[in-house]
Parts: C-alpha cells; sequence; structure tokens
C-alpha cells in the first residue's frame, strides 16, 4: 500500500474525499444562491461535489501504483479547475 499525505495511505484519503462528495451529493444547502438559474445554478449545485469525486479518483490512481501520477495530476488539476469555476459562480459573478 502506498504511503500519502501525512503518511496515511491514499485510499484512506480517497475514502474521505468520497464521504465528503456524498455529503454534497444528497445535501445541498437551502439558501443556496436564490437568485442564481440556468447554468450557474447548475454549476454551483454540481462543481463542487464533482471537485470531491475527482479528488477521491486522483487519491485511488496515487494508491495503486506510482505509475498512475501523472493521470492522477491531471484529474487533480481538473478538480481544481471544477473548484476554481464553482467559486466564480457563487461569489463573483452576481
Amino acid at each position: 500500500m502506498v504511503k500519502g499525505f501525512l503518511n496515511l495511505p491514499w485510499f484512506v484519503w480517497a475514502g474521505l474525499a468520497f464521504i465528503i462528495a456524498l455529503i454534497y451529493t444528497f445535501w445541498v444547502p437551502q439558501k443556496i444562491a436564490p437568485d442564481a438559474s440556468g447554468l450557474q445554478l447548475f454549476i454551483i449545485r454540481w462543481a463542487h461535489p464533482l471537485t470531491w469525486y475527482l479528488l477521491a479518483v486522483n487519491f485511488v490512481l496515487r494508491g495503486i501504483s506510482p505509475e498512475w501520477n501523472g493521470l492522477a495530476n491531471l484529474i487533480a488539476i481538473a478538480g481544481g479547475l471544477s473548484y476554481l469555476l464553482f467559486m466564480l459562480m457563487t461569489f463573483v459573478v452576481k
């Protein structure tokens, strides 16, 4: 088993990220951008859970083998971009 951040296995981090993703998938804050509609509402609703799912996949790939670190990096970047889009739609675009 490949050790990861804080000397915990990557699969532990994947499990934590997956739990957080499930929470944000099924629990939606009631006051989620009341004036948002259309594409903005879709991004605000789904980009945050998508970020956590992508991070979970990233951690799983890292846990399988160091050979997958290149792909894991790309998936982590996609997760970061997803979160950046979420933040832009939530706080900047009004």
